[in-house]
């Protein structure tokens, strides 16, 4: 007879001799970090967007109107003279990498930008 305890030991009767032993470790089955890895880098980018409001304000409010500075996490995926394209999910399909959560953000509007990994 084998029974299950509430660890991981079998114990096994065989004729009135009971044996013990410890139950063998399963392998897991998933990606390597080696396989996980993707050839980008990721970021942080700190960033001036619009802000608007399209209620009725006295001039004093609209003097305290501010841009909006949103901040950004994900990997690098292009940067070029004229904008950084960020992702912050990604899944790998037959087809390789599908990525999701994409932002593109224009380079004049980038205050700063620093490298996480």
């Amino acid at each position: 007879m084998i029974c299950l305890t509430g660890s991981t030991i079998l114990t096994i009767t065989m004729g009135g001799i009971n044996m013990k032993r410890k139950k063998p470790k399963r392998k897991r089955r998933g990606l390597s970090t080696r396989e996980n890895r993707i050839p980008y880098s990721k970021y942080r980018i700190e960033w001036f967007d619009i802000a608007s409001d399209s209620g009725w304000a006295s001039e004093h409010q609209f003097d305290q109107m501010k841009l909006a500075t949103p901040v950004s996490e994900g990997w690098l995926y292009e940067k070029n003279e004229c904008v950084i394209k960020i992702f912050s999910s990604y899944d790998r399909d037959e087809d390789g990498i599908v990525f999701g959560e994409r932002t593109v953000i224009p380079l004049s509007c980038v205050k700063k930008m620093r490298k996480l990994n």
